[in-house]
């Protein structure tokens, strides 16, 4: 029940985790006359995915999180893949995903996959970790030390220098949801 609570509270306020120090941006949260949680926070992000978010309200401050779009690059011929058996794994798993089971779910299986560097603060990883159990065809997984953050769809990338829910949402919400050819879930090359 516990872990349900704070799955819905993160889904309500979209937390902020700066990738410097893991602190949650107390400012970005507040409240409404009726006491109900509101989020007031806005970044950085190209035009092509800030037009997606919601609108922010009025009393808005910037995120401590810095992020940048951009095409993504395709990663070229991919080998045998296997679909991963979580959507998320923490620095400590063993069993990650190999790079062509990554490229196999951007181009697809239209999924969002989050590189993220294990050096992030706990705090950050853990709001990754829920941010990530909450979406639809997500996996996150242990990168590089730099960018902090990689979100990739099949053809944009985000770039960011911490976790920020609310550009991963935005990311995720540029994907068009359709059926998906039937291919499996094992290895078919």
């Amino acid at each position: 029940m516990r872990h349900a609570l704070a799955r819905a509270a993160l889904a309500l306020t979209s937390l902020v985790c700066c990738g410097a120090c893991g602190a949650t941006s107390a400012a970005a949260l507040g409240s409404r006359p009726d006491g109900s949680p509101q989020v007031a926070v806005s970044s950085p992000v190209s035009s092509s995915v800030s037009s997606l978010a919601a609108p922010a309200p009025a009393a808005s401050v910037s995120s401590p999180v810095g992020c940048r779009t951009g095409p993504r690059a395709p990663a070229g011929e991919a080998g045998s893949w296997t679909h991963p058996a979580q959507s998320f794994y923490g620095p400590s798993d063993k069993d990650r995903p190999t790079r062509a089971s990554l490229e196999h779910l951007l181009v697809s299986d239209n999924a969002v996959v989050i590189e993220y560097s294990p050096r992030l603060p706990e705090a950050s990883i853990r709001a990754l970790r829920d941010w990530t159990y909450l979406q639809t065809a997500t996996v996150a997984v242990p990168g590089g030390s730099e960018p902090a953050v990689r979100a990739a769809t099949a053809s944009t990338e985000l770039t960011c220098d911490g976790v920020d829910t609310i550009q991963l949402s935005a990311l995720a919400g540029t994907r068009s949801f359709g059926r998906v050819a039937e291919h499996g879930d094992a290895d078919e090359r």
